[in-house]
Protein backbone atom coordinates (compact mmCIF):
# COMPACT_ATOMS: atom_id res chain seq x y z
CA UNK A 1 0.00 0.00 0.00
CA UNK A 2 1.25 3.20 -0.98
CA UNK A 3 0.39 6.70 1.01
CA UNK A 4 0.45 9.96 -0.34
CA UNK A 5 2.10 12.82 1.54
CA UNK A 6 3.25 16.61 1.34
CA UNK A 7 6.79 16.83 2.41
CA UNK A 8 7.22 20.83 3.35
CA UNK A 9 10.42 22.22 4.09
CA UNK A 10 10.70 25.32 5.87
CA UNK A 11 10.83 28.77 4.39
CA UNK A 12 14.54 29.37 3.31
CA UNK A 13 15.62 25.87 3.46
CA UNK A 14 17.73 24.73 0.52
CA UNK A 15 15.52 22.03 -0.48
CA UNK A 16 17.58 18.74 -1.27
CA UNK A 17 16.98 16.93 -4.67
CA UNK A 18 15.07 13.95 -2.95
CA UNK A 19 14.80 12.26 -6.47
CA UNK A 20 18.59 12.16 -6.32
CA UNK A 21 18.68 10.20 -3.16
CA UNK A 22 18.61 5.74 -3.98
CA UNK A 23 17.69 5.21 0.53
CA UNK A 24 14.49 7.49 -0.43
CA UNK A 25 14.07 5.73 -4.09
CA UNK A 26 13.45 2.33 -2.60
CA UNK A 27 10.25 3.82 -0.61
CA UNK A 28 8.94 6.95 -2.62
CA UNK A 29 7.30 7.65 -6.04
CA UNK A 30 7.31 11.28 -6.56
CA UNK A 31 3.97 13.13 -7.85
CA UNK A 32 4.81 16.43 -7.93
CA UNK A 33 7.65 18.72 -7.21
CA UNK A 34 8.25 22.51 -6.03
CA UNK A 35 10.50 24.38 -4.97
CA UNK A 36 9.26 24.38 -1.40
CA UNK A 37 7.58 20.91 -1.31
CA UNK A 38 7.01 17.64 -2.79
CA UNK A 39 3.93 15.12 -3.10
CA UNK A 40 5.39 12.17 -2.96
CA UNK A 41 3.66 8.43 -2.63
CA UNK A 42 5.31 6.44 -0.01
CA UNK A 43 5.43 2.96 1.30
CA UNK A 44 6.27 3.98 4.77
CA UNK A 45 4.01 6.10 7.40
CA UNK A 46 4.69 9.40 8.07
CA UNK A 47 6.12 9.66 11.12
CA UNK A 48 9.22 7.13 9.71
CA UNK A 49 9.31 9.34 6.42
CA UNK A 50 10.18 12.09 8.50
CA UNK A 51 12.51 10.43 10.37
CA UNK A 52 13.75 9.77 7.39
CA UNK A 53 14.41 12.99 5.78
CA UNK A 54 15.79 14.38 8.41
CA UNK A 55 18.61 11.69 9.10
CA UNK A 56 19.77 11.55 5.84
CA UNK A 57 19.75 15.25 5.44
CA UNK A 58 20.67 16.47 8.86
CA UNK A 59 17.70 18.60 9.26
CA UNK A 60 16.38 19.27 12.90
CA UNK A 61 11.90 18.46 13.13
CA UNK A 62 11.58 21.58 12.56
CA UNK A 63 12.47 22.03 9.11
CA UNK A 64 10.59 19.44 7.28
CA UNK A 65 7.19 18.42 7.79
CA UNK A 66 5.21 15.58 6.11
CA UNK A 67 1.58 15.82 5.92
CA UNK A 68 -1.45 13.02 4.21
CA UNK A 69 -2.46 15.20 1.31
CA UNK A 70 -6.01 13.71 2.48
CA UNK A 71 -5.71 16.76 4.94
CA UNK A 72 -3.85 19.28 3.69
CA UNK A 73 -3.13 18.84 -0.10
CA UNK A 74 -5.37 22.21 -0.88
CA UNK A 75 -3.27 24.44 1.29
CA UNK A 76 -0.03 23.35 0.67
CA UNK A 77 -1.10 24.04 -3.46
CA UNK A 78 -1.95 27.17 -2.52
CA UNK A 79 0.97 28.54 -0.80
Amino acid sequence: IMFTYCIDFSKGLNVPDLSANPKLADVLTFEIKHKDWYVVSSKINDVALRQLLMEEYNLPMKDVVVTSTRISFGAAASS
